[in-house]
């Protein structure tokens, strides 16, 4: 299959890029930013856009390119909404010209307002502009389109430089690591998203995935489970309160995947099981 897919020279790209490959899919990758083996293309130009279509024309896009930085996209509204929903009101204007299907990664920051385990019918509650975004581009899609998937998925780790890194390196060098008590989510093992993945490809699954991980747990809960999953000694970990006065990240944002799960008959491990396997980076790297 050959698959157009988006935002493939930032981390989780690059490592997306080589999983589709290595699984027998034709990758096409595009980025705004240089990379070795990516297309550079302004995927916020209309013409740009319609000459990959038919340049490549893909079966299948898989549009992961957003701007993540909740403070920056808060601070530029109109930069974040160019990005994060004009891309995709692109995207889906094209899939739809050439009837293609499309994957969509989304954000457990569709949710946020209320301290709810939010399913996979709930209707989006954002409190940011990248939440908001992120909700538009999910409802332009479900409207326009009749072929997609929208993947919702939350806190990913897996890749050097994720959370888990950066506790490690902070607790093998002896130093202190403050973590949020108040500021939840569900840590997402990368290497289980992409299995839900290819199983949403495969069976050419169609609606809104909630592919996260099954524990929603503070970052001090997450830092303490990462110490113990090293042997690692957690007193360095400090739990404090963070300030949503001052920080715009909603503090609870717990989504269920069982419905995903059941639907795509594929069960996330448990970060007792998954933290682990993410030694080769996590630990060696430090």
């Amino acid at each position: 299959m050959r698959i157009l897919l988006t935002g493939a020279a930032g981390a989780i790209g690059i490592k997306l890029t080589g999983y589709l490959g290595k699984i027998g899919h034709q990758v096409i990758p595009v980025d705004f930013k240089p990379h070795e083996g990516t297309i550079r293309a302004d995927l916020r130009d209309q013409t740009t856009v319609s000459c990959l279509f038919k340049a490549h024309n893909p079966d299948l896009v898989v549009h992961l390119a957003a701007l993540k930085n909740l403070r920056f996209c808060e601070q530029n509204k109109e930069a974040s909404r160019a990005t994060n929903y004009g891309i995709t009101k692109l995207l889906t204007r094209a899939c739809l010209e050439s009837k293609t299907r499309m994957i969509f990664f989304s954000s457990d920051y569709v949710f946020g307002k209320y301290d709810y385990l939010w399913k996979e019918q709930d209707t989006p509650c954002p409190t940011t502009q990248y939440g908001m975004d992120k909700a538009a581009s999910e409802f332009l899609i479900r409207k326009q389109l009749s072929n997609y998937a929208i993947v919702r998925t939350a806190q990913l780790y897996g890749f050097p430089g994720d959370f888990v890194s950066l506790v490690c390196k902070a607790l093998t060098s002896h130093q202190d690591f403050t973590a949020f008590t108040n500021l939840v989510n569900c840590p997402t093992w990368i290497n289980d998203l992409f299995a839900m993945l290819n199983k949403i490809i495969i069976h050419d699954s169609q609606g809104i995935f909630h592919c996260v991980g099954s524990e929603a747990v503070s970052r001090y809960q997450y830092a303490c489970k990462i110490a113990e999953a090293f042997a690692l000694d957690s007193s360095y970990i400090k739990a404090v309160n963070l300030d949503f006065l001052t920080d715009i990240r909603p503090p609870v944002v717990r989504i269920s995947g069982a419905s995903t799960y059941n639907h795509l008959q594929f069960y996330t491990g448990s970060l007792k099981d998954n933290l682990p396997l993410c030694s080769s980076y996590a630990i060696q790297g430090t």
